[in-house]
């Protein structure tokens, strides 16, 4: 049983406390609250979904998992533990064990969502590129690199909670500019790839058309145009999902770079806030844009409401 050392405020800085700013942080004690429950039920059925449906066995899907499950560590782990937070600063209390093990929690999910984003950004590239052998290389091996983005998060939150908060502020930001120059050079190569694919099966559609007899041709063009209308769709999920995560971070990104020592403040805790509720939008994205998944939480519901026969997998059908 985790035992709370709880101090009083005169061992904390002086603006730690929440006292002056009670309406504001009840607010906030709200929205964690509703953002953690819409974020458990969102992502829990995105890991459902995924490892329920058979054909959802591909890197993306899996890379996908990986990035609900962390989503899924904020708001089942770290925002109830910001909620309790919020409350005892609210009544000038420190309570030193649950702020170490939130920024624990907290910056090891943050790790794994970049990293992970910044993966599925390489494997899209990967996929499209006509000289690499994808299916030998990525789908073989895709759980072996979500082990290592796992352990390199472990490693974050290890030196993020253990070295100067001001050290390890700038090594966030350096992390983060590789990523997201990672992230924008994959996406370019991707839309690319996909932009001249549609122009290259648009010809070859004239071509077949004035053809007799080509019948074997048509349905190669058919699968691939299918795979274009695929890839473009999981781009378009993940350029978004990228949208929603630098836009509920920027803040808090912001404060680490101007303020380097300080992480408390009615400030700061907006600015996690608003970083932690992005987590639980994410389900919704992948739902807008993938049948898929709209038709495997469809599924997932209904079992769990209305009951029906469980089987070890779903039949997964590629919508065109």
């Amino acid at each position: 049983m985790l035992v709370l050392n709880v101090s009083s405020s005169s061992n904390c800085p002086s603006d730690y406390s929440l006292a002056d700013h009670v309406v504001v942080a009840k607010s906030l004690v709200g929205v964690n609250i509703c953002a953690s429950i819409l974020g458990i039920l969102g992502n829990l059925l995105v890991c459902i979904a995924v490892f329920t449906t058979q054909g959802m066995t591909s890197s993306f899907h899996y890379f996908i998992s990986s990035l609900a499950a962390a989503d899924l560590t904020v708001a089942l782990v770290d925002q109830p533990l910001f909620i309790t937070l919020i409350i005892a600063r609210i009544n000038a209390k420190c309570l030193p064990d649950v702020d170490f093990a939130f920024r624990v929690v907290g910056n090891f999910a943050c790790a794994v969502s970049l990293l992970t984003l910044a993966l599925i950004a390489l494997d899209r590239c990967l996929y499209v590129s006509p000289k690499f052998n994808y299916k030998n290389t990525m789908t073989a091996k895709k759980k072996i690199v979500l082990a290592v983005v796992w352990l390199l998060a472990c490693v974050y939150s290890a030196i993020r909670v253990t070295l100067d908060k001001e050290i390890t502020s700038y090594l966030t930001a350096t992390v983060f500019g590789i990523c997201y120059v990672e992230m924008i050079a994959c996406y370019s190569i991707v839309y690319y790839q996909v932009f001249k694919q549609r122009k290259r099966l648009a010809a070859s559609r004239v071509q077949n058309s004035v053809r007799t007899g080509a019948v074997e041709q048509a349905e190669t063009l058919e699968t691939e145009a299918e795979n274009n209308t695929t890839e473009r769709r999981f781009a378009r999920t993940i350029v978004m999902v990228l949208v929603v995560f630098t836009a509920g971070w920027f803040l808090l990104f912001y404060l680490r770079l101007t303020q380097p020592k300080k992480n408390y403040g009615i400030m700061y805790n907006v600015a996690r806030t608003v970083a932690f509720s992005s987590s639980s939008i994410n389900p919704v994205l992948y739902c807008f844009n993938n049948k898929e998944y709209r038709q495997a939480f469809k599924r997932i519901s209904l079992r769990l409401f209305l009951g029906g026969p469980k089987k070890r997998r779903e039949k997964y059908q590629r919508i065109k």
